[in-house]
């Protein structure tokens, strides 16, 4: 009997069950972290230190020359070798104790093929927009060395993580009228059910051409879309509900400022609202679940292979641990903004700080329904998310207590201030000051910009013989 894997009245069973299951979760300090000594951290920040300074130094200059062809090429080599021997030594995450060289070899061409592919797709592809697609596509060859399946390049998963920065730019931008957003969904739509469009732009015909790599692996009828159809409908729900939360927020504020501030509302509009803030939440979090399950069970689809129940829990709890990991990185950035999220939501300190001990306790709890003949590599995965999580949390400490990152410090590998200095950006925590310092360089961005595209396509560019 055919596995029906996006079954919506099923993954909605799902929901309940993982939502209280993260509601059973304590929210006390996790006592089953790895725990470092001074003496083990300090080493181990000399070791990235090296293994950085030994990078910057093989580096060397980049023969911009348009003549230079041998010393590119020459460039070009030492890059790779390189970059290969950082991955084997790599310190932090350590992936070189989990993947022999062959398997190293094979990820690097498999995310070679994948850049190689978006250049050639959209030269105006902007640096932070690839990053996004590559961060989508790693996962999914995270799933295919946990399933032991050969990692390689595959057209399915490429068009489908390149549609991440596409139709978040285009959903988010202020620019975008509300019609406009309208049709590019119907269009997205329409696409997945095997019907003729019109694109009314570059960016849509960009991304229906997108889309048609999916086809390709694929052709049709198929259930991928299905599933592809269902992720449509987790985005635009997270969007109403982004909208209605800001509209409520709005005529809150507004109130208070009639009424002289919230400390002055009656009694009976304080619990109101008290009620409204618990709806809004278990509407988020349901939302979340939706969302970023459906996100990573897709990526796992393009494994092809045969799930069970276990696997169909784990992988859409997977996508739920990495929207909540999503959420934490962007908490300042969500207040900011009046996004509604798990984070974002807290309205103290000590609030925040039991959602992510929450949210340790949940990643110990889902990873018990990890089945993989790679025990190695799922400790390696299981050990990296709690690293993702704490780093998190380091890099948005304006939001969290010092007592409690003070206690958390023992359970990195690297001290709070090694890694909110050097190691935050890398394990993908965005830090605020350094995004303004981005956006201020200006015309010398733009040159360095160009600078490393240029170096980019020399070191992804297929060998002639």
């Amino acid at each position: 009997m055919e596995q029906i894997i996006f079954d919506k009245q099923h993954l909605m069973q799902l929901s309940e069950k993982l939502k209280a299951v993260w509601k059973e979760m304590p929210e006390t300090e996790p006592d089953f972290l790895e725990q470092y000594s001074s003496a083990g951290q300090e080493k181990k920040e000399r070791e990235i230190s090296r293994a950085v300074e030994k990078g910057k130094n093989g580096l060397g200059e980049y023969p911009q020359s348009f003549f230079a062809f041998r010393k590119r090429k020459k460039w070009k080599r030492q890059m790779e070798e390189l970059s290969e021997s950082f991955l084997q030594e790599e310190p932090l995450l350590d992936i070189g104790s989990v993947m022999g060289k062959g398997e190293l070899r094979d990820f690097q061409a498999s995310m070679k093929e994948f850049l190689r592919n978006a250049r050639k797709f959209d030269k105006k592809l902007g640096l932070e927009d690839m990053g996004q697609a590559l961060r989508n596509y790693m996962v999914y060859a995270i799933f295919l060395a946990l399933n032991g399946r050969e990692l390689k390049y595959r057209p399915a998963a490429f068009g489908y993580s390149m549609l991440y920065p596409y139709t978040d730019n285009y959903i988010d931008s202020p620019e975008r009228t509300g019609a406009e957003k309208e049709h590019y969904n119907r269009l997205i739509e329409d696409r997945l059910k095997g019907k003729s469009v019109k694109a009314l732009s570059r960016h849509e015909k960009k991304t229906a051409e997108l889309l048609a790599q999916i086809e390709k692996d694929y052709g049709r009828p198929h259930e991928v879309y299905e599933g592809l159809l269902l992720m449509l409908e987790a985005q635009e729900n997270s969007l109403h509900q982004e909208e209605e939360w800001k509209r409520e927020r709005k005529e809150s504020l507004r109130q208070e400022n009639g009424q002289g501030g919230e400390e002055d509302l009656h009694w009976e509009e304080k619990r109101r609202r008290e009620d409204k803030l618990q709806q809004t939440r278990e509407r988020v979090l349901g939302v979340s679940i939706y969302k970023g399950g459906i996100s990573v069970m897709m990526d796992r689809y393009f494994v092809d292979k045969p799930w069970t129940e276990r696997d169909l829990y784990f992988y859409y709890g997977f996508g739920f641990l990495l929207q909540l990991c999503d959420d934490l990185q962007d908490i300042v950035q969500d207040k900011e903004e009046g996004n509604p999220t798990a984070f974002s939501l807290c309205r103290t300190k000590g609030e925040a700080v039991r959602k992510v001990n929450k949210l340790l306790h949940f990643t110990k709890a889902l990873f018990g329904f990890c089945d993989t003949e790679k025990p190695e590599f799922k400790r390696f995965l299981q050990k990296n998310c709690y690293l993702l999580i704490l780093a998190s949390a380091a890099g948005n400490a304006e939001w969290m207590e010092e007592e409690w990152l003070a206690r958390m410090e023992r359970r990195l590998p690297v001290r709070l201030k090694y890694l909110q200095e050097f190691g935050i950006g890398m394990l993908g925590a965005r830090r605020k000051e350094q995004e303004e310092g981005e956006k201020n360089k200006g015309e010398d961005r733009e040159k360095e910009r160009k600078k490393f595209m240029r170096m980019l396509d020399v070191l992804i560019a297929e060998e002639r013989n």
